[in-house]
């Protein structure tokens, strides 16, 4: 029945000041619950009305029913719990206030007064009008609403659910106004200087920004990025080896959509870019060529050395075995690099299984179909392929060999060392193409039909940058 009206509460106008709690499962609480419950028998499932606790619910100082349980009991609230926290805090207030004597006399003043006019506490919390809090009682409104939890509390706070309900529509167009300025990426907003576009592209400002107009007019893609930002994010995935859900995310866009552009731009800018790497006439090599070759090797025409990436293991076994390198003992994709005396990337090889040998390499990627009578090719030990340069009257600058000799001779030990003085360039050449993270990482196999065209691409940004090799440069000169 209500108390105030005399009416059952579903005829009853006033809402429902009630609600029904489970016990809890805790043994220890439950005990607790059975002894004020005060029954013989229980049912397998409890529910205790809200009315017969101190503060209309379980909370943690009054957790147990207490009130009109139906037998006489001392009506006792709990005590709050204090922490270590609250009694140094307090500590440090009553210490401040040593001096001033008055505030403890109103602060006693005040407690006298609350314990004297302090009601009883019921629970009838819909009974409780704003207008009738008291100073003196030193009792809010809030101490008598009841929390959102409770169903029947809504009815009575319009007011309050049209404000949370407006202050979360604000936070939340706030939240999207914030994740549209912060959470996507741009061209124009974060290539700024030569060190933001070196760390997101791999090449400067300028060059990134060239490639930008140039490509442009062969944009037949209908996507919605500005072209700046799709080949932002082509270079990104190829100098930081993002993952498509995290390119998606930084320009706001689904990670299928960037997997899409990366595989719609990679084979135009390699069909496009492929000019960059060719193969420079015996004139111009002359001319361009370093003082450390013109003193022993002024003949070189181009350096040569393979690379390997690591590639996802294939599921096919045939697959498996023509992939594992026993080098790097792990399943690979093995291409050659050709330089020249100062540095430029000439030639550029198809990937190959990890298990090929770096002269079938060298036999079927083609690269003897540029080479002149006359030329010379340096290479490291691995190259055996002088009965292939042979009829083409093209000379193979090698360290010398061991094999059937107890040691190197004083002539072959000054030759191997001024071949690896000026070879070592081809392998700052392949340290600057791995600096694209895609080469220097392990390429999942999905990725592996498109790799023949990330590595022109690569091999044609690396051409952007400056000179490996200066005229200026000593021997001794790394980068």
């Amino acid at each position: 029945m209500c108390e105030i009206h005399g009416q059952f509460h579903e005829d009853c106008a006033c809402l429902i000041p009630y609600k029904f709690h489970l016990m809890p499962s805790d043994c220890q609480i439950r005990a607790e619950w059975t002894k004020a419950i005060n029954r013989k028998t229980l049912p397998k499932t409890v529910f205790v009305c809200s009315e017969h606790f101190l503060d209309g619910l379980p909370t943690e100082r009054n957790p147990f029913p207490k009130l009109k349980m139906g037998y006489e009991r001392k009506v006792t609230p709990g005590r709050r719990k204090i922490h270590k926290h609250d009694s140094d805090v307090k500590k440090r207030k009553l210490i401040d206030c040593d001096g001033d004597n008055s505030d403890f006399e109103e602060l006693d003043l005040s407690l006298e007064v609350t314990d004297q006019s302090l009601p009883e506490a019921v629970c009838s919390f819909n009974v409780v009008n704003p207008t009738t809090s008291c100073a003196s009682t030193q009792y809010d409104e809030a101490d008598f609403v009841l929390h959102n939890e409770h169903s029947y509390a809504h009815a009575w706070t319009d007011l309050q659910d049209k404000c949370a309900q407006t202050n979360l529509t604000l936070t939340e167009e706030k939240g999207v106004q914030i994740k549209l300025d912060v959470g996507t990426m741009s061209a124009t907003r974060h290539i700024v200087t030569d060190s933001d576009s070196l760390l997101y592209t791999g090449v400067t400002k300028e060059v990134f920004f060239t490639l930008v107009e140039c490509m442009s007019q062969f944009n037949t893609f209908s996507f919605q990025l500005d072209i700046a930002d799709q080949i932002m994010l082509v270079l990104m995935r190829l100098k930081l080896n993002l993952i498509f859900q995290d390119l998606g995310r930084r320009f706001g866009i689904s990670d299928s959509l960037a997997c899409k552009m990366f595989n719609s731009w990679i084979p135009l800018l390699a069909d496009k870019l492929k000019a960059l790497i060719i193969w420079l006439p015996r004139e111009t090599l002359r001319d361009c060529c370093p003082e450390s070759f013109r003193e022993n090797y002024p003949r070189t025409t181009c350096i040569i050395d393979c690379a390997e990436t690591f590639i996802q293991r294939p599921t096919n076994l045939k697959s498996r075995g023509e992939t594992y390198s026993n080098y790097k003992s792990h399943n690979t994709a093995k291409y050659m690099v050709g330089i020249s005396p100062h540095g430029q990337i000439m030639f550029i090889s198809k990937a190959f299984g990890g298990r090929a040998s770096d002269k079938f390499i060298v036999e079927k990627s083609g690269f003897l179909d540029y080479l002149l009578p006359g030329d010379e090719i340096m290479a490291d030990r691995g190259f055996t392929i002088e009965d292939l340069l042979f009829p083409r009257r093209v000379k193979l600058n090698i360290p010398s060999f061991t094999k059937g000799k107890p040691q190197l001779s004083a002539e072959d030990v000054t030759s191997t060392r001024r071949i690896a003085r000026v070879r070592i360039h081809v392998e700052r050449a392949i340290r600057r193409l791995k600096v694209f993270k895609i080469l220097s990482g392990t390429v999942p196999v999905s990725s592996l039909k498109l790799f023949d065209d990330i590595l022109i691409v690569c091999s044609a940004l690396v051409n952007l940058k400056y000179d490996l090799i200066r005229d200026t440069c000593t021997e001794e000169d790394t980068e």
